[in-house]
C-alpha cells in the first residue's frame, strides 16, 4: 500500500525520484533503470525538461542502449550530460563507426549542458574533429574533460602529442581536467581554468614555466598528478592553500622535488629513489613511496634526509628500498641505527620487491619507531629472505633479543606468505609482542602455474596459536585467489 507522502505524488515525480536515485549510485542499475523507462514510455508523455533531466543522469552509453529499448527515447540520448566515449563504449565498433558515433552525438546534442566529456581515441588526421567535438563541450559548460590519446609508436619519437586548442585555456568552467598523449602551452597568463580543482597528466612535456604557470593562475587546485611525463628534471611545487595532493610516478627523467605546500594532505610517488625535500608540511598524513629497486646499494643520504620531514604521517606505503636506505650502518666501526621517529603512523604497508639485503631485522628496526602502529601490511610477492653474511654475522643475534612491545597493533596481514623459516620468525616476533592484537592474516601466494600454494596448516597453526601474546587474537590462512579480509589502503601503483 502506499505511503501517504507518495499517494499525492503523480507518477512523473516519483520516476524522476527514483531515477535520479538509481543513476547517480551505479552502472549496474541499468535494468532497473530501464525497467522506468519503459513503463514511462506507457504512460504520458514526458514534457522535454523531465527528458533533459533524466537522461542528463545516464552515461551516453546506457542512454543509447534505452534507447534501443523503448521507441519512445530513440533520440533522447541528445540529453546525455555524460558523454563518456571510453574503452567500454568503444568495444564491438571499428574506429569509423566510433568517430561516426562520436560526431552524431555532438552534431544532435540537445542537454542545456555537459558536465563530462571523456574520449579514449587516436586523433591522427582527425585533429581537426576533436578540436569541434572540445570546442561545443567548452561551449556547454563542461566541468571535466578527460582526453586520452593514443598513438601508435613513441610519441616522443614518432607523430607529435594533440595540440590543444586555445579554449581548453580559456574555459572557466572546467573543474577537472585529464590529459594524456597531449602538448600544453599554456600561456604566461590563463584567461581560463580558475576554477581548476583536479589536473592529471600522463605522458605529457613537462617544464618549470608550466608548473609555475598552472600554481600562479590557478587558486584553487587541490590535486596534481603526474606520471609517465618527460623532460621533468626539478620539480618545484610552490603551492596556495588549497592544494593538498600531489602524485609523481614513472617520471624516468626526474632527479629532484621540492615541495612547499602548508596543507599537502597525500603524497605518492612512484620511481627510482630521487632527492625529495619537503619544507613544511604539517598536515601530510598520507605517504606513498613507491621506491624501485636500486642497481646497486640505495643511496642512503637521499632516504635519510627524507625520513626526517615525513614525522607527522598516519599511513606509509614503501618498498624493502625505503627500508634498506634506513637500516643501521657502520659508523665509526660500529652498528649504528638512524633516530627518527613516527609517533603517528597507524597503517604500515610494506612491499617486499628487489631488496638487496632486507631481512625481517631490518623490518623490525623501522616498526621500533612507530609506537602508534595498528595494521601492518608487507605484500613478500615472489620475495625471499636471503641469510648473507650481514644476516649471519649482525642481524640475527640482535633480531632474537630485540626488546619490543606493540601496544597498539590490531590487524597484521603478510601477502604472499609461504611458510618459510624467515618469513614465520617475523611472524613470531610479531605475535609475541602484539599484546592488543585482533587479528593475524596469513595469504598463499599463487604459483606461477596458476595453482594455489596450500600448505599443511595444520602443522602450523598450533605453533601461531602458541605465539600469541593476545589471547583474544584470531589467526585467518587464506588461499590467493579466496582472500575476504581487509587491504591496505594504497594498492602499488594508481596509475
Amino acid at each position: 500500500m502506499a505511503s501517504p507522502e507518495r499517494k499525492g505524488q503523480t507518477f512523473l515525480q516519483i520516476s524522476r525520484k527514483r531515477l535520479k536515485r538509481q543513476c547517480h549510485s551505479s552502472y549496474h542499475h541499468l535494468d532497473r533503470v530501464t525497467t522506468s523507462f519503459t513503463q514511462a514510455d506507457r504512460s504520458d508523455d514526458l514534457p522535454d525538461d523531465v527528458l533533459d533531466m533524466i537522461f542528463s543522469f545516464l552515461p551516453i552509453r546506457n542512454a543509447v542502449q534505452i534507447g534501443v529499448l523503448s521507441t519512445r527515447f530513440k533520440n533522447s540520448w541528445n540529453f546525455s550530460r555524460r558523454l563518456d566515449f571510453d574503452d567500454d563504449f568503444a568495444r564491438g565498433r571499428s574506429p569509423e563507426d566510433f568517430k561516426s558515433v562520436v560526431n552524431k552525438v555532438f552534431d544532435r546534442h540537445e542537454g542545456s549542458s555537459i558536465l563530462r566529456f571523456r574520449l579514449c581515441f587516436d586523433p591522427d588526421r582527425e585533429e581537426l574533429l576533436v578540436e569541434k567535438w572540445i570546442r561545443k563541450s567548452i561551449e556547454k559548460g563542461v566541468e571535466e574533460l578527460d582526453l586520452e590519446f593514443y598513438q601508435n609508436g613513441n610519441v616522443f619519437q614518432g607523430r607529435w602529442p594533440f595540440k590543444l586548442n586555445s579554449e581548453v585555456y580559456e574555459a572557466e568552467s572546467l573543474k577537472i581536467l585529464k590529459l594524456n598523449m597531449c602538448q600544453l602551452d599554456l600561456p604566461p597568463k590563463l584567461k581560463g581554468l580558475s576554477f581548476l580543482n583536479t589536473l592529471v597528466l600522463r605522458k605529457i612535456i613537462i617544464t618549470p614555466t608550466l608548473i609555475d604557470t598552472l600554481f600562479q593562475n590557478c587558486s584553487f587546485l587541490e590535486t596534481l598528478d603526474l606520471a609517465q611525463c618527460h623532460r621533468i628534471f626539478h620539480l618545484k611545487i610552490f603551492a596556495q592553500k588549497k592544494f593538498k595532493v600531489l602524485r609523481v610516478g614513472d617520471c624516468q627523467e626526474i632527479l629532484r622535488i621540492y615541495i612547499d605546500a602548508p596543507n599537502l594532505r597525500s603524497f605518492h610517488y612512484s620511481g627510482h629513489v630521487c632527492f625529495i625535500k619537503f619544507n613544511v608540511v604539517p598536515q601530510l598524513k598520507d605517504v606513498m613511496l613507491n621506491f624501485r629497486p636500486s642497481k646497486g646499494f640505495t643511496e642512503t643520504f637521499r632516504v635519510r634526509n627524507l625520513v626526517y620531514d615525513l614525522y607527522p604521517i598516519q599511513v606509509l606505503t614503501t618498498t624493502s628500498t625505503f627500508l634498506e636506505g634506513l637500516s643501521p650502518k657502520f659508523i665509526g666501526g660500529k652498528l649504528r641505527e638512524m633516530q627518527f621517529f613516527f609517533g603517528n603512523l597507524k597503517e604500515f604497508h610494506l612491499i617486499m620487491e628487489g631488496a638487496i639485503y632486507c631481512n625481517p631485522y631490518d623490518i623490525i628496526s623501522f616498526l621500533k619507531h612507530c609506537p602508534g602502529l595498528e595494521k601492518i601490511f608487507i605484500d613478500l610477492n615472489d620475495f625471499c629472505f636471503v641469510r648473507g653474511p650481514y644476516w649471519e654475522l649482525h642481524n640475527r643475534q640482535s633480531f632474537q633479543k630485540y626488546s619490543l612491545s606493540f601496544d597498539s597493533l590490531k590487524f597484521i596481514k603478510l601477502q604472499g606468505f609461504k611458510f618459510q623459516k624467515d618469513e614465520l620468525m617475523l611472524v613470531r616476533f610479531l605475535l609475541e609482542r602484539a599484546i592488543s592484537l585482533e587479528k593475524l592474516v596469513l595469504v598463499t601466494p599463487k604459483s606461477r602455474h596458476g595453482k594455489v600454494f596450500t600448505p599443511n596448516l595444520q602443522a602450523y597453526y598450533q605453533h601461531l596459536r602458541s605465539w600469541k601474546a593476545s589471547p583474544g587474537a584470531q589467526i585467518a590462512v587464506f588461499e590467493h585467489l579466496n582472500d575476504t579480509s581487509i587491504c591496505p589502503t594504497h594498492s602499488k601503483t594508481w596509475y
